[in-house]
Formats: structure tokens, sequence, C-alpha cells
């Protein structure tokens, strides 16, 4: 029910004032899944506002592409612009969350994946054309492959051949074929 507007005028409240007694409506109208929900909301809000203040206008920050918060298995993923910054996130996780939890959000695990291409951090994305991102990957352009040599064929052949079973050592020897390849190619 509204106060009479004379009475409105006379109350001041604070802002945070206002937004707890909002908050205590929206919570004592609410049904007991719709209570869940919010909870859950805030949670996240939590979560994300952690990372903010830990992360936020940071050098590792500025590398973050997305968040994403697993309320389930109460985890936080955080996708990154390059493997190099994953690695690097990944090696100061501990830090990370230690810093979120004394902010209020306990996470259990902070897990870093790097973004599929086209997805830049916001601060290092070009702009396109009447200011628009430009999220189109740039064009690959895959190295040839270097297959192996007749004597590196037969020394895989040998590595493989104490392995009794078949699929087994098939499998093996597609990999180890593809692992050597590969390091040729890159000329390791």
């Amino acid at each position: 029910m509204l106060a009479k507007r004379d009475d409105r005028l006379r109350e001041t409240r604070s802002l945070e004032g206002f937004l707890g007694a909002e908050r205590a409506r929206l919570f004592d109208d609410a049904s007991p899944e719709r209570r869940e929900q919010l909870r859950a909301a805030e949670r996240t809000r939590a979560v994300y506002s952690a990372w903010n203040a830990v992360c936020g206008g940071t050098r590792e920050g500025k590398h973050a592409t997305g968040l994403h918060f697993a309320a389930e298995r109460n985890e936080l993923i955080v996708y990154m612009d390059s493997p190099s910054w994953t690695q690097e996130m990944t090696m100061l996780r501990e830090i990370v969350r230690a810093r979120m939890a004394a902010r209020g959000a306990d996470v259990d695990a902070i897990v870093f994946k790097t973004s599929r291409a086209g997805y830049q951090a916001v601060g290092d994305t070009p702009q396109g054309p009447r200011g628009r991102i430009d999220t189109t990957p740039p064009p690959r352009t895959p190295q040839p492959r270097i297959p192996l040599t007749s004597d590196e064929s037969d020394r895989l052949d040998r590595e493989v051949a104490p392995i009794e079973d078949a699929a087994l050592r098939s499998a093996l020897k597609s990999a180890m074929k593809a692992s050597f390849e590969w390091s040729k190619t890159r000329g390791e």
C-alpha cells in the first residue's frame, strides 16, 4: 500500500535503506522457487563483483573475454583471449581465488579457458567501419606437413612392436607419428 504523498515527502531514506526494503519486499512476495532464483542471482552478482574488484582494470583482467559462473559446481569459468594468458592466469588461479574469497565470493574453483578464434578482449578490439568491432578471425594457412622418413617410420614400428594389443598399438603409433610429424613441421 502506498503512503500518502505528504508522508512520503517528509521521509528521508538512504539508497541502502531503500534497496534493503525493496529486496525484502521482493523476497516476501516470492514463492520458494523464486526466492531460490533470487538467491542464485545475488550469488552470481557477488562472484562477478569480486572478480571485477580483484582483476578489473589490471593487466591480467584486460585479457579476459568472458565470465561464466557455474553455480551448481560453485565454479567460475573465465575465458581468456590467448593461450599464453590462459596459462598465466592458471598459474595465478589460487591467488585470485583467495582475493575473491576475501571479498565475500568463495568459489571452489576457477577454470581458465581460451576463447575461440575471433573473440578478443574488449580493450584490444580493432574498430571496423562505423566503429563496429571486427570479429572476423584472421585467415589460417596451415603449414605443409613434413612426413616421416622411412628410417623414422621403421624406428616408430620398432618402438610400438612390444605392445601386444593391436588396437592400442595402432592408436599409439598413430599418435606418435602425428607428434613426430608436427615436431618436424615446427622445426624442432
